[in-house]
């Protein structure tokens, strides 16, 4: 019977697969070191998150930083000029927020400077090196490919209400997290002044939307009047189906693109935040609830339950998070 899967189905689970396996595997090659470099003076001495001390095979040499302020004094961007050298090889490049140079199998990113002086003494670099990099990103590729080719053969002819009811409601909600950027007083901080932040966030909004919906036919498969309930079991199925799988389908698109964002300006695919964490646990939920349909198709108001329990820790996600101090000042905080 496996055999007989959509290529939708083995084209997820091998993304799902390799993105764990490589994962697993990256993390016995990974190192993540700092690098203080003065104006002037070639630096070649990293500290890693321990405390300890490497000698990298290159030097990296500041020759120039710019950085711009908002009215408030927040950072708006910044940039650091270097020559990175190696032997007789010297290659001059500009390093920015969310834009690292890579050289020798190193990722160099610009992570920060010194803000206590007006003009800054010193420039703080986070060299990262990973072999395993380009095998992750095919990984997370086939794994984004499955998830657009579960939604690519999602019928939405059969359910263009709900569809249309999930692009508004979906729209509704990206309000909630833009509304100060478009609106307000709140400015981009570097690290989101990247074309990743409208598609990450945008993703996630929809998803919550159709899941929101998911729930509330859940709520209603349990607690509905029992009278009509024969008329109308067989489109409200049809409609938890629907919403429940192109809402998990787009949480994991979500998830992966902020993924991909996070390596290009933090230099790691994953940072075991409270937030992402949690994400992961909600989505792990949902993918329960589809391979549940999957096997017990008749048992609706068991799904049901488990629809609700999964939206319940996806709450926890979306206000919870709020509850720790540990992520108050993080950029999660929309």
């Amino acid at each position: 019977m496996i055999l007989r899967k959509s290529v939708a189905f083995w084209v997820t689970h091998v993304g799902l697969f390799l993105t764990l396996a490589f994962a697993f595997a990256g993390t016995f090659e990974h190192q993540r070191l700092n690098v203080r470099a003065f104006s002037g003076l070639p630096e070649h001495i990293a500290v890693s998150d321990n405390r300890e001390f490497y000698h990298l095979p290159f030097r990296i040499l500041l020759v120039n930083f710019h950085a711009e302020f908002h009215a408030n004094g927040q950072s708006k961007s910044y940039n650091a000029e270097v020559i990175l050298m190696h032997n007789e090889t010297r290659e001059r490049t500009t390093i920015r927020v969310n834009h690292p140079a890579r050289f020798l199998g190193y990722d160099i990113y610009l992570s920060s400077f010194d803000r206590a002086n007006p003009v800054p003494e010193y420039v703080i670099f986070l060299v990262i090196y990973d072999p395993w990099v380009y095998a992750k990103y095919v990984a997370i590729i086939t794994l984004l490919l499955g998830l657009f080719l579960y939604i690519w053969r999602l019928k939405f002819a059969e359910n263009a209400k709900v569809a249309w009811l999930v692009l508004l409601l979906g729209l509704a909600f990206c309000l909630m997290p833009f509304w100060g950027y478009l609106f307000g007083d709140r400015v981009l901080i570097p690290a989101l002044r990247s074309w990743w932040f409208v598609p990450h966030i945008a993703v996630y909004m929809f998803a919550y939307a159709a899941l929101t919906i998911a729930c509330l036919l859940s709520i209603y498969t349990l607690f509905g009047r029992r009278d009509v309930a024969c008329h109308v079991s067989t489109r409200t199925k049809k409609s938890i189906d629907f919403t429940l799988t192109i809402g998990t389908m787009l949480m994991g698109i979500g998830l992966l693109v902020g993924s991909l964002w996070a390596k290009e300006a933090w230099g790691g695919f994953w940072a075991f935040s409270l937030k992402e964490n949690l994400a992961a646990i909600a989505w792990i939920a949902f993918l329960g609830c589809l391979h549940f349909r999957f096997y017990y198709e008749n048992r609706r108001k068991t799904l049901a339950i488990l629809i609700i329990i999964a939206y319940i820790l996806l709450q926890l996600c979306w206000f919870g998070v709020g509850l720790f101090p540990e992520s108050w000042q993080g950029l999660h905080q929309y």
